[in-house]
């Protein structure tokens, strides 16, 4: 059963990441409306599908990081971000939580922390 209106948007450039985390969010109910590679198209698609959450990597292909799209993103549509990514770097993480995300998740992360995550953005709706 999907849980009402939560809507995802994967944002990945590993193709292997998108394609696992979409099996295991559909497998706990939710939706994924697409999966993209690029900040560009992230923010296209966000305009079209209107997703309730975007589940986004900071280093995607094409000229735009995460943060930087998710910044985009922000200022036309109400969507929660949650931030993953392999780097750890304090300088992307204080830029990050500038736009108060859900959640900045390091990979690999727990399962447990992207479902505390996700059950945040359930209750933020």
């Amino acid at each position: 059963m999907k849980t009402p209106g939560k809507r995802v948007l994967l944002v990945d450039d590993e193709l292997s990441v998108s394609s696992s985390l979409a099996d295991l969010l559909e497998l706990w109910g939710y939706e994924v409306c697409s999966s993209v590679t690029s900040g560009e198209d992230a923010i296209l698609t966000t305009r079209s599908e209107k997703p309730d959450l975007v589940l986004m990597d900071i280093q995607l292909k094409g000229s735009m990081n995460g943060i930087e799209s998710a910044r985009e993103i922000k200022k036309h549509n109400d969507a929660s971000i949650i931030f993953m990514t392999g780097y750890i770097s304090e300088k992307l993480k204080r830029e990050a939580e500038m736009l108060r995300p859900l959640a900045y998740l390091t990979k690999p992360f727990e399962l447990d922390e992207l479902k505390s995550a996700l059950d945040s953005a359930s209750q933020a709706k």
